[in-house]
């Protein structure tokens, strides 16, 4: 039979669909499930996460910045007084530490005795002449007591000469003689009356001059009390510029000395930051700029704390205080860095409290620990700000890129996002290890105290979906333990 005949063709049409059929029906078999197997399906389980509290913040708001120790002042002391140096103390040499007191340099006294010497004799010169003018003032006094009584006489006499004329007893040569010497005896008064004037004022004359000897011989004496120069605070000298026999001129740098009675911690703040100090109120703003309290920082407690490299589970810690801006070009933001220059003062920076960070530790012995906070010290200041409004304690771990958190009510998830981050602050546990935790202000947010925020690990969530709650803490090692 040949292929391209009529009935060639049908049986290959009919073997066609025979075998289409066959692949169809093949396919139904495999795809088919009976309705009494999907209906003995389990549904699938809600999604298990796992979730810590948030927790209302008590206490203080406290954040950190980095710092350096800077020294409180330091005074470049200078000759006041030019001489030869006789006398240099060991004390004085570069990275002694003196005592308030300790005499350091001296200068040759002997110029400046001989000064106060010949002053002094000077001195007792002009007493003299005063006491010799005051005998002469004295008798000038007596002379012009007798001349009056000798006028007062020679009036009288005239007096009765003037009477017996009348009755012609006497002559007028005679009452005139009685005149001339009435005359005489009154120019004799005012001789007497102009000298006593004259030495009163040549006594005014020679206590100037007296005072203006006192005035130089106090000048002389405080020359020579300068001769001797002693550390005026307690503190480091630094630097030493001259050595014994040595000339100096008045007025010539001869050491620095570092006022170690108190130091300063030099800081920056960022805006945020500065929010907080600001927001303090019924602060007292003390400073150089009291009456214009904005332009200065109320001061605020802070917690210097210095750790060493290879000793981190051991921090030195000092108390000190939030002073003033550090004008960085002006007072204001360092354009650089968008930051404000602010000091720190520390009172005591002798009085350092040893913090031990690890468990093991806390009965054992720190030994070498600093005597004192030194310039150069990089420590981290830490800040404690009383809490303006409600603050909230979110765990680090829960914080998902966009500061977004999920939060579980009533068993669904819910996304918050773009919180308002405060400050990353360590917080206990629940096996008492301290985990870092976000500080949320409550007012920012409809976050509260008691909600559940989910904490990995977590697969993908969906606002919305309702999962399944296991209570956990985040652990030190980052490993989740369910409650």
């Amino acid at each position: 039979m040949r292929r391209n005949s009529l009935v060639g063709q049908v049986l290959s049409f009919i073997v066609s669909v025979l075998i289409i059929g066959a692949g169809v029906f093949g396919f139904r078999v495999l795809i088919y499930k009976p309705e009494t197997e999907a209906i003995a399906k389990t549904p699938p389980l809600a999604p298990l996460v796992y979730t810590a509290a948030i927790r209302s913040h008590e206490g203080s708001l406290d954040f950190k910045v980095d710092g350096v120790v800077a020294p409180y002042r330091e005074i470049a002391v200078a000759a006041e007084v030019a001489g030869k140096v006789v006398f240099k103390d060991e004390s004085c040499d570069s990275g002694r530490f003196v005592t308030q007191g300790t005499p350091l340099i001296k200068i040759d006294p002997q110029d400046y005795q001989i000064a106060v010497q010949r002053l002094e004799n000077q001195l007792e010169q002009a007493d003299a002449s005063i006491e010799e003018l005051q005998v002469e003032i004295g008798n000038s006094a007596e002379l012009i007591k007798l001349a009056e009584d000798q006028v007062e006489l020679e009036r009288k006499e005239i007096d009765r000469l003037s009477g017996l004329i009348q009755e012609r007893i006497v002559t007028d040569s005679t009452l005139d003689r009685a005149k001339q010497t009435e005359l005489a005896a009154r120019n004799g008064l005012v001789q007497l009356k102009n000298q006593l004037q004259l030495l009163r004022t040549r006594q005014r004359r020679l206590e100037s001059a007296r005072d203006l000897v006192v005035t130089d011989l106090k000048q002389a004496k405080l020359d020579l009390a300068r001769t001797e120069i002693a550390a005026a605070v307690d503190g480091v000298v630094i630097d030493d510029l001259v050595e014994r026999d040595s000339y100096v001129q008045k007025g010539e740098p001869i050491f620095t000395l570092e006022d170690t009675s108190k130091v300063e911690v030099n800081c920056r703040l960022k805006m945020e930051d500065l929010y907080w100090v600001w927001s303090q109120t019924g602060t007292d703003f003390n400073g150089v700029l009291a009456d214009r309290p904005g332009y200065e920082f109320p001061r605020i407690s802070v917690t210097i704390e210095y750790r060493l490299a290879d000793r981190q589970d051991v921090g030195y810690q000092w108390r000190g205080v939030l002073v003033h801006f550090t004008p960085f070009d002006g007072i204001g933001l360092d354009k650089a860095t968008r930051t404000v220059p602010c000091r720190i003062l520390v009172d005591n920076p002798r009085d350092v409290k040893v913090v031990k960070y690890r468990e093991d530790r806390q009965d054992q012995v720190v030994s070498g620990v600093p005597p004192t906070l030194v310039r150069g010290m990089f420590v981290t200041a830490t800040f404690h700000v009383d809490q303006p409004s409600p603050l909230l304690v979110i765990p680090e771990r829960a914080v998902q890129p966009g500061k977004t958190v999920w939060i579980v009510r009533d068993g669904v998830l819910h996304e918050k996002r773009s919180l308002e981050l405060i400050e990353l602050i360590e917080v206990p546990g629940a096996d008492g290890q301290l985990a870092p935790h976000w500080l949320v202000e409550a007012s920012a947010t409809d976050l509260a105290a008691g909600d559940q925020v989910v904490v990995p690990p977590f697969g993908i969530l969906r606002d919305g979906d309702a999962v399944r709650v296991s209570v956990a803490e985040p652990s030190v090692d980052g490993e989740v333990a369910s409650r």
